[in-house]
C-alpha cells in the first residue's frame, strides 16, 4: 500500500498565489494520500469523483504528521464528520490543522477516486 503524492496546480487566472488545487487518486489498493500542510489556506473545499465500490473516504488533519495522530475533520455545514460514501461530493471543512490528507478509512471494493482541495489563502489586505 503506497501513500500517494498529491498533484499542486495553480488555479488559472490567479497570479498573487492565493488559491491551489492538490489531487489525489486513491484506489482500494492506495488508501492514504501525502499530507500536506496548508495552515496559511484556511478555506478549503474537498471534492470527490470516480469509482466508490463501497468505499468511504475521510478528511483526515493533525499538527502533527504522524499516522496514529490523524482524526477526521468537520464538515462545515453541520459539523458532522467529513466523509464521503457518494460521488460526486463537494464540501468544507471548519478545522485548520497544519497537516491534511485524505484517506479511505473503508476502502471497499474496485475503487479509484480523485479526491481534490481547493485552498483559498485570506487576505484581508489586499486591495
Amino acid at each position: 500500500m503506497a501513500i500517494i503524492n498529491p498533484t499542486i496546480t495553480r488555479v488559472v487566472g490567479e497570479e498573487a498565489g492565493d488559491l491551489f488545487l492538490a489531487t489525489w487518486v486513491l484506489t482500494t489498493a492506495d488508501t492514504t494520500g501525502l499530507a500536506i500542510e496548508m495552515p496559511a489556506w484556511p478555506d478549503r473545499t474537498i471534492s470527490m469523483k470516480g469509482t466508490i465500490g463501497a468505499a468511504v473516504m475521510s478528511w483526515e488533519g493533525s499538527n502533527t504528521n504522524v499516522d496514529a495522530d490523524f482524526a477526521t475533520l468537520s464538515n462545515a455545514a453541520g459539523g458532522t464528520a467529513l466523509t464521503m460514501a457518494a460521488v460526486p461530493q463537494c464540501k468544507a471543512v471548519i478545522e485548520n490543522p497544519r497537516f491534511q490528507r485524505p484517506k479511505l478509512t473503508t476502502p471497499g471494493a474496485g475503487a479509484t477516486l480523485t479526491v481534490t482541495v481547493l485552498c483559498r489563502r485570506a487576505t484581508p489586505m489586499r486591495a
